[in-house]
């Protein structure tokens, strides 16, 4: 149980985050994310309730009354998130049109170069989901599966800190500054045994001969298995969509307008400026 409520303060953390990361950069594909990953704590949510009304309910040694009274305050983290979701959509739908404008006049009115741009911020917002999913998953397996004697042990230990270095390797390569090809290569090499690594969990996690070792944790494991192969999955074809567009304008296109002085503001007579966003 504390396992899994870490977990869930931390990807409230890890939401906050994304959100003030999204409304400073006016990143409208990141607005969307939040609301995305927004849902995915609802769904969470739902099976802490579950899974930790059932832990209380097998112990006898607690009390039944206690019991009621702890399920009447854990259903309030779903019916909160729920709320909230509703505003989101609201406010997601008015930063994206806000957001809009502000990329139209950062990026220009090229079709092609705007296209370009969105599959650029699409690939950076889901490494960033990818980093969550991931830890999210390695924790639990670390603490409520293995044993330190078992083999996966030191070697999960060891993927944590890998895993992150392989994706700031794609940030690093897929950035407009560097559009590196040989490192997005060697970027998907990772992806490929990411991919082959979950689909073996889920495997795993459902093989009737390690029954008893998921018994408590099928459902959790179960949630941040499928969703980080569903990410990596998504994050292989972005990269590709990234890697086809590599030297066709975007890159000079943003560090030529890095370049220019700003035009959003006027000098007026007494040599101020006035800011016309």
């Amino acid at each position: 149980i504390p396992v899994y409520l870490i977990i869930f303060i931390f990807s409230l953390v890890f939401q906050v985050a994304l959100a003030w990361d999204a409304v400073h950069n006016k990143n409208t594909i990141q607005v969307i994310a939040f609301i995305l990953f927004n849902l995915c704590c609802f769904s969470y949510a739902v099976f802490q309730f579950k899974q930790i009304a059932e832990a209380l309910i097998s112990n006898k040694s607690i009390d039944r009354a206690l019991v009621w009274e702890l399920q009447k305050i854990m259903i309030a983290n779903p019916v909160i998130i729920g709320i909230c979701q509703l505003v989101y959509f609201y406010l997601g739908a008015r930063l994206y049109l806000e957001f809009g404008w502000r990329i139209y006049k950062k990026i220009g009115a090229d079709p092609d170069i705007r296209n370009m741009y969105r599959w650029y911020q699409i690939f950076l917002t889901i490494l960033k989901l990818d980093i969550f999913f991931f830890l999210g998953f390695s924790i639990q397996y670390l603490v409520l599966v293995l044993q330190r004697g078992d083999v996966e042990y030191p070697l999960t230990i060891v993927a944590l800190p890998l895993t992150c270095l392989v994706l700031v390797l794609a940030v690093y390569a897929a950035s407009v500054k560097h559009e590196s090809k040989p490192l997005i290569t060697l970027f998907f090499v990772g992806l490929a045994a990411g991919v082959a690594y979950f689909i073996f969990k889920i495997y795993r996690i459902y093989d009737e001969s390690q029954r008893q070792k998921y018994l408590f944790v099928k459902e959790f494991l179960t949630f941040f298995a499928c969703v980080t192969l569903i990410l990596l999955l998504l994050t292989t074809v972005n990269a590709a969509i990234c890697w086809y567009n590599f030297d066709k304008g975007l890159k000079p296109h943003l560090l030529k307008r890095a370049d220019e002085p700003s035009q959003n503001t006027e000098e007026n007579a007494g040599g101020r400026t006035l800011s016309l966003d």
